[in-house]
């Protein structure tokens, strides 16, 4: 799927709502509007949101009592899944872990996680317990979010069918960074969408994530509205 709409027409849009309050200043690095649109754009591509356009699988070719195998994957998100096919081709899915313990006692692996980025675009990935057989390791990630260096750089990899999400997206964080009361329903109403769009989340994944999002967001809520009624008070004197 194509993308091809712009930060810029993002930015116009937003204005509309917010009364052309200015979100870029050629002096600061056309902030707010680039760390503003980075953060949705990570959040997008950040677990627990897995999108079929912006996944990737490459293949690593096991050895025996080898636990950890360093990938050069420059746009490295984070790992979906992972499965190990044995020589005979049965193929089967292993548990994702974010960290392993060592092992030396080799055994068809049952588990797999991102062990340590070196930060020059390499990771490790470690196998328990380390294979006894010339297994392939079929490592399923999701791409990293680029960051924005230009308001004509577009939201790629999110694709223009997506326009409604990153536009509410970015829409809550201009709220919020003008401290609009409008900040806690718009980012609510993102969040919702968000959940709503990606198809790989379960029900009882979608209502745990939106239901930890939704008290950070209320507790955010109480935060902004505490400030606006003590400015408010100050102004009475």
């Amino acid at each position: 799927m194509a993308s091809t709409i712009q930060l810029s027409r993002t930015i116009l849009v937003t204005q509309n709502y917010v009364r052309n309050a200015p979100l870029t200043f050629p002096g600061g690095n056309n902030e707010p509007a680039f760390s503003n649109a980075d953060w949705v754009r990570q959040f997008l591509l950040a677990p627990p949101f897995a999108w079929p356009w912006n996944r990737k699988t490459v293949s690593v070719t096991c050895e025996i009592g080898q636990q950890d195998y360093s990938v050069a994957l420059a746009d490295y998100g984070w790992l979906e899944k992972g499965i190990i096919i044995d020589p005979d081709s049965t193929a089967v899915e292993i548990e994702v872990k974010t960290v392993l313990g060592d092992e030396t006692v080799p055994n068809q692996p049952t588990h797999v996680a991102p062990q340590s980025d070196d930060g020059a675009g390499n990771i490790t990935f470690r196998l328990l317990p380390p294979p006894d057989k010339a297994y392939t390791l079929k490592l399923v990630y999701q791409k990293a979010a680029p960051l924005f260096t230009a308001t004509t750089g577009t939201w790629v990899p999110i694709p223009d069918t997506l326009s409604y999400l990153f536009n509410q997206g970015f829409l809550a964080k201009a709220y919020e960074y003008l401290d609009d009361p409008r900040f806690a329903g718009s980012m609510q109403l993102f969040l919702r969408q968000a959940l709503a769009a990606n198809e790989g989340l379960s029900d009882a994944d979608k209502n745990l994530f939106l239901g930890e999002r939704l008290v950070s967001e209320r507790e955010s809520q109480n935060v902004t509205g505490n400030a606006a009624l003590a400015r408010q008070s100050r102004g009475m004197f």
